[in-house]
């Protein structure tokens, strides 16, 4: 009877032993089947990127709206403009001023064709012809046409106490700047009269040295150069 119980436990031991052995096997397999080895997911945290603050405005500080300076210029004149060479080239660094006593503007093709033979034509380029005589609009049209449209011109109106074509010579600038966009009137016979200390009193044409400072920097600024104040 003892043999009997005994065997009976020891088999109920061996069973309790083998159950507790496919426990842990089951166990293991379902720890090994977990993603990444059983270890916890791991979840990125959400990142909010803080959007880039807009720069600030100075107050008071307008935004620039200076414009680049005219570059190199060319000016193609008569006697206002050879008083003036000197305060030109003053007021307008690396400037070529072509200009002449009792110039008139049928003249001033032949000097353009040299001038263009030369490289002394700029993109920017001045006219201070008209003083001298009145002309007929096609020889204008002739000079803006050989110019091109690719150059800004500015052309200097006349002015003249005594000048009886004054008015003819300047309805024709303007006519033309009606015609050619790229043709800007600088107008003399506004700014000179406006300065009688300017032009000699005995032919009311021609400038005084003060009248060809003030001549170059009405050129200088009506062009494009920003310059200091006056002392």
């Amino acid at each position: 009877m003892r043999r009997n119980r005994w065997a009976a436990a020891a088999a109920i031991g061996v069973a309790a032993l083998l159950l507790a052995a496919i426990a842990v096997v089951l166990a293991v397999s379902r720890h090994d089947e977990r993603p990444g080895g059983g270890l916890p997911d791991v979840v990125a945290p959400d990142v909010t990127l803080a959007p880039t603050p807009e720069p600030e405005e100075t107050p008071g500080t307008p935004p620039s709206t200076q414009e680049a300076g005219p570059g190199r210029v060319t000016l193609l004149g008569d006697s206002i403009m050879v008083a003036a060479e000197e305060a030109l080239h003053e007021y307008i660094p690396g400037c070529v001023v072509n200009a002449r006593e009792g110039r008139q503007l049928v003249e001033a093709m032949d000097i353009l064709y040299d001038m263009e033979a030369a490289g002394e034509i700029y993109d920017t380029v001045v006219i201070g012809l008209g003083s001298n005589s009145p002309f007929p609009i096609e020889e204008g049209e002739r000079v803006l046409d050989f110019l091109g449209e690719g150059r800004t011109v500015y052309w200097v109106t006349c002015y003249g106490r005594y000048l009886d074509w004054q008015d003819e010579t300047n309805d024709l600038i303007w006519e033309l700047a009606d015609e050619y966009e790229n043709l800007r009137v600088l107008d003399w016979s506004e700014a000179a009269p406006e300065n009688p200390g300017w032009i000699r009193s005995d032919d009311g044409i021609h400038l005084t040295p003060d009248g060809a400072v003030g001549y170059a920097r009405f050129v200088a600024e009506g062009i494009g150069i920003e310059l200091p104040e006056e002392e």
